[in-house]
């Protein structure tokens, strides 16, 4: 009887320290609301949507990029996550949706699935649920009686010369600005390639070493322009003043490999993560995201031309060498 007791104290102590490593792990449950606007909107008009999530200080919420069609709503845009720390120890992390619908009705979202890290490796998945909109119709029920347009309201004729004096001073200002381009175009001209561009903005920005003093977000933020401006010189893609969300669907229009576009896609989402919250990468991440800048640049890059036929080995060399000897300096007389 006592070797049974003894054996089930070892039982239940070994139980103990198994559960213990699981507590120590879970620094708090995380929960997810998406919730709409109370009342009925109009079809066409903004609905903006809030997704919260609160969960453990030390976690890190990697926020969904949502389609143009969501379900039965069109997304226009959606904003930067916002992190704020609670007085219980907890953080609540907030992301707007700005969405609308075009038919009048009742709807639902669709659940939305969101990843959160505890900074240690372990990643969980979090659903919030759908969030009901209504939205009410323009017309009244029954009302089939047609009407005449409404004639023009009459509006009062402002003064004439402040609109004159306005555009004489705007004339002026863009004939200074054309003027003052036109001469740093003398100045200097730049006539290498978007990659050649970017490629050596990227060396300048790995000799900052900005990783190494801590200086992270100033890091991604400098590669992610970089490649932004990239993206436009070289797709006519208007990236840097667009968020990623909204730079998704010109990509599809584009020349660009899936593959490489995947890969743009988490690298710029990578780089909003440091931008726009409080997580904090490592040196060798920080590296890592430089060299994924320097592989979707040089797998976009435009082919060399082909080399004349019928010419030399050394012919041939000469035309490359000429072909780089172009000035990329102009002084004015």
């Amino acid at each position: 009887m006592l070797k049974t007791s003894f054996q089930a104290l070892v039982l239940i102590a070994l139980l103990l320290l198994a559960i213990a490593p699981a507590a120590a792990q879970g620094d708090g449950p995380v929960t997810a609301t998406l919730s709409a606007p109370d009342g009925q909107l109009t079809v066409g008009a903004p609905i903006p949507l809030t997704l919260a999530l609160t969960h453990p200080a030390a976690y890190q919420v990697i926020l969904p990029t949502l389609p143009d069609a969501w379900g039965d709503f069109a997304v226009v845009s959606q904003s930067p996550a916002v992190v704020v720390d609670n007085a219980d120890g907890t953080a609540t992390t907030t992301l707007q949706i700005d969405a609308r619908l075009f038919q009048p009705g009742a709807f639902s979202t669709p659940a939305l699935e969101v990843s959160v890290t505890d900074g240690q490796g372990g990643l969980q998945k979090v659903l919030a649920a759908p969030a009901a909109v209504s939205i009410a119709s323009v017309l009244q029920e029954g009302d089939t009686e047609l009407r005449d347009i409404k004639s023009q309201a009459a509006l009062p004729i402002p003064a004439a010369w402040p609109w004159i004096a306005a555009g004489l001073a705007a004339v002026a200002l863009i004939a200074v600005v054309m003027w003052q381009a036109r001469r740093r175009r003398k100045l200097a001209v730049d006539n290498r390639h978007a990659h050649e561009v970017a490629l050596d903005g990227l060396r300048i920005v790995e000799g900052l070493r900005l990783p190494e003093q801590g200086r992270f977000k100033e890091h991604y933020t400098l590669v992610s322009d970089t490649v932004r401006i990239y993206v436009e010189r070289r797709f006519g893609v208007p990236a840097l003043e667009r968020t990623t969300g909204e730079i998704r669907p010109d990509l599809a229009r584009v020349d660009m490999a899936p593959e490489v576009s995947a890969l743009l896609l988490a690298f710029l989402q990578e780089s909003d993560l440091v931008k726009f919250s409080k997580w904090t990468p490592d040196v060798a991440g920080a590296h890592q995201l430089l060299a994924h800048g320097r592989i979707i640049i040089e797998a976009t890059k435009p082919e060399p031309a082909a080399e004349p036929a019928g010419q030399p080995p050394a012919k041939r060399r000469q035309l490359r060498t000429a072909d780089h000897q172009q000035p990329t300096m102009e002084v004015a007389a």
